[in-house]
């Protein structure tokens, strides 16, 4: 079976599965702003697919584009203009902070996080279960260990009444599952604009531009930290080694599909060490897929 002739065409299929329905994802997630002409909407699916990164790289782009625009009217000293700049990016930055592949269990947790206020614990391991699917399909994306222990220990807590304990279970687990790669440096982008806001409205405008010099920076890392088709393609590809082993060649091929999504994204890279990767990548994956019955 040579996959890369077929895996697009089962993308596809993939996408129009996520977008028809519950089962396969939350919903349509939209972040809404007065005044700003940019439609993007984001579909958290339980397995991150190339296209989802891919909104989430052109909501990077575009608070770079806001900010470089704030930047020029503050060079003209004309504040006010600036001002509806900076207030295009909360559009997108809702946009990423809902894109994350982590959105879908933090909602989850903090379900079951406001029900142990007013329910009974018994009530609450109900809402456990979710969270458990949840972390099964984020191994290739983030650690789960430490996130599956806090798990099973608020379920023993839920189990045995201990509403507090079960409290501070929940409150680690979801500490446990942060995006790191996106979430620090697009809460240092927010904190840095909004220091800009506050400069811009004191007419403090070279203070201001250096707030917003350092969101660019912040940006450009946030960038990178959802720009990674070498490392997923890997990730997918070593899951469908597993699931391999298992005896699950269907499972195998879904995450080959996925592999070499995101391996056509790394051949696009202008970096030339970054296109050998993908090119060894996409003869294991083609052995592999060779296996497969």
């Amino acid at each position: 079976m040579y996959i890369k002739t077929q895996h697009r065409a089962i993308l596809a299929t993939l996408i129009l599965l996520l977008a028809a329905g519950p089962a396969m994802a939350t919903g349509t997630r939209k972040a809404a702003a007065t005044g700003v002409v940019e439609e993007i909407t984001v579909t958290p699916a339980r397995i991150v697919i190339p296209q989802e990164w891919q909104v989430l790289s052109r909501a990077s782009a575009r608070i770079l584009r806001h900010i470089a625009d704030a930047r020029g009217a503050i060079a003209v000293h004309n504040p006010a203009e600036a001002l509806k700049d900076l207030d295009k990016i909360d559009r997108n930055v809702a946009i990423i902070k809902e894109g994350r592949p982590v959105a879908v269990i933090e909602d989850h947790i903090s379900i079951a996080r406001k029900h142990l206020e007013y329910e009974k614990t018994t009530e609450v391991a109900a809402d456990l279960i979710p969270i458990a699917s949840d972390l099964t399909y984020l191994e290739d994306v983030i650690p789960t260990a430490k996130a599956k222990k806090h798990l099973a220990a608020a379920r023993e807590h839920l189990q045995k009444g201990e509403k507090q304990a079960a409290k501070k279970e929940l409150a680690a687990l979801d500490e446990a599952v942060g995006f790191s790669e996106v979430d620090l440096p697009l809460a240092e982008t927010v904190r840095q604009v909004d220091l800009a806001r506050k400069y811009l409205k004191e007419n403090k405008l070279k203070a201001a531009d250096k707030a917003l010099k350092t969101a660019e920076n912040n940006v450009v890392i946030l960038s990178v930290g959802v720009e990674q088709p070498v490392a997923r393609a890997r990730h997918s590809l070593e899951r469908a080694k597993k699931h391999h082993a298992a005896n699950k060649d269907a499972a195998a091929r879904a995450d080959l599909v996925n592999a070499m999504a995101w391996i056509d994204r790394a051949k696009q890279s202008g970096d030339s060490k970054v296109r050998a990767k993908a090119a060894e990548l996409a003869k294991e994956v083609n052995q592999l897929a060779a296996k497969l019955k």
